[in-house]
């Protein structure tokens, strides 16, 4: 009966969103996308593309993180996300250091929020909020040893056309 349940929720998360609710999906926020403001408490500028899979079964993302300074920061990452039927949101982020951390979220309306990474290393917050269909603010944080979140890095997004 077990293996049943784990089979069945293994499908329930790898199930496509192409043919869901696309407020429960991340259909909205497809696209390239350039952002300014600050990250570990400098000025920042980043870009993200997202874009879904050609058979719809996942969204794709590539973000590029810039900040000046002695040394300059610069980040890259990739994702992969898939929704279910009900706005979960289930992935993987790996970054230019090799660090793979898991994500779990949810997408409903204009907001999409991701938990990532695991208590023996660090817990993280991003959400990712639709202002208007082509304006987005990104906000990541990571969970303080108080319970507490600490804000590292938050960008206002235009969508390229």
């Amino acid at each position: 009966m077990t293996a049943r349940w784990g089979i069945a929720a293994l499908l329930a998360i790898a199930a496509p969103a192409a043919a869901e609710d696309p407020a429960l999906s991340l259909a909205a926020w497809l696209g390239t996308w350039t952002g300014e403001g600050f990250a570990f408490g400098k000025a920042a500028t980043a870009t993200l593309v997202i874009v879904a899979a050609p058979d719809g079964s996942a969204t794709t993302l590539a973000y590029r993180l810039a900040v000046p300074g002695t040394p300059p920061i610069n980040y890259a990452a990739e994702a992969i996300y898939h929704v279910n039927g009900k706005g979960r949101v289930r992935g993987s982020w790996t970054d230019n250091s090799g660090r793979t951390r898991p994500i779990g979220g949810r997408v409903t309306g204009s907001e999409w929020h991701n938990l990532w990474g695991s208590a023996d290393v660090e817990i993280g917050r991003s959400t990712y909020v639709l202002e208007a269909p082509n304006r987005m603010i990104v906000t990541d944080s990571v969970l303080k040893d108080d319970g507490s979140w600490r804000v590292f890095a938050a960008l206002r997004f235009q969508r390229k056309p």
